[in-house]
């Protein structure tokens, strides 16, 4: 596994734990806490380091099985799931501190659609 690609999956890895913290900081703080939305979420959580483990299986694959091209796989499926959990934390973070919520450092984390810009 080269570098690029050990670097994608530790990220993945705690992009999906900061999620999962942040989700439970903010149930914690409204009083929310649900065992079905937690197993929900260990259950997403689940889904994509299945997606992760099934790139890496197939990205090794390319290169014992020629089909005649290799695509990447692993660092594409990293960047659209750290972008996923990226956009859940900071929904997290503005529910737990509606104070940032609005402020300029997530203002960087947001597209113009969201922020309401045009």
């Amino acid at each position: 596994m080269d570098k690029p690609e050990m670097t994608a999956l530790i990220v993945v890895g705690v992009m999906i734990v900061m999620d999962y913290a942040t989700g439970l900081l903010k149930a914690v703080m409204q009083h929310d806490i649900s065992s079905t939305k937690m197993r929900e979420g260990l259950y997403h959580k689940a889904a994509f380091v299945a997606v992760m483990f099934l790139a890496e299986v197939i990205e090794r694959a390319q290169q014992v099985i020629d089909l005649g091209f290799s695509v990447p796989i692993v660092v594409p499926a990293a960047v659209y799931i750290t972008v996923t959990e990226v956009s859940s934390i900071i929904e997290n973070l503005g529910e737990i501190n509606p104070e940032i919520k609005g402020s300029r450092m997530l203002g960087l984390f947001r597209s113009d659609k969201e922020s309401g810009a045009e």
